[in-house]
């Protein structure tokens, strides 16, 4: 029943939860493999991939000495 890419990635594997780099990295083949199954094109394939990224690297740790406090 996924229908995004967001949804595979963060709510399902929770991949974007653990680590966000390598769930950008999964996104094209996820959108890929989606797109099949739901007929979806490129456009939306691309749109996925692009949305995801945007979300994700909200999930980056910029300053890791915030961790040491």
């Amino acid at each position: 029943m996924a229908r995004t890419v967001e949804d595979i990635l963060a709510r399902r594997q929770r991949a974007l939860f653990l680590d966000a780099r390598a769930a950008i990295d999964m996104a094209p083949t996820v959108a890929a493999i989606l797109a099949d199954e739901l007929g979806r094109n490129d456009a939306w394939q691309r749109d996925q991939v692009e949305e995801f990224t945007a979300l994700a690297k909200g999930y980056f740790l910029e300053d890791c000495t915030l961790l040491n406090n």
